[in-house]
């Protein structure tokens, strides 16, 4: 009986979504909530502007690495080239997949 309920649509007037797109709008101005906690993956991308930086500046991946473990985090430099390379992709305006996918792709027969 309870998911009979939830399975209804539900009929708002016209003031309900008007006060529910107010709402949303001052979100939209808010800071995005910053999680609690993040794995290697997301600091490695809350901190690619910095790292990009610093590999224009010369410094190598075990640089980084090192720097990393300075801060107590752990990786390694094959992990770290990964999530750059993924990060550097989406950055062009590609995802990561169509990356690959273009370096894979046959070229037809008769080029």
């Amino acid at each position: 009986m309870e998911n009979e309920a939830r399975r209804r649509a539900q009929v708002l007037a016209s003031h309900n979504v008007e006060e529910f797109r107010a709402f949303l709008k001052e979100k939209a101005n808010d800071p995005a909530p910053q999680p609690a906690s993040y794995r290697i993956g997301g600091i490695v991308r809350a901190v690619f502007p910095q790292l990009c930086l610093l590999r224009k500046r010369g410094y190598t991946l075990k640089m980084l690495v090192g720097l990393f473990e300075e801060n107590g985090l752990r990786i390694t430099a094959t992990a770290l080239s990964g999530y750059m390379k993924k990060l550097e992709g989406e950055a062009e305006g590609a995802s990561a997949f169509e990356v690959h996918k273009r370096r894979t792709q046959l070229s037809p027969p008769g080029s």
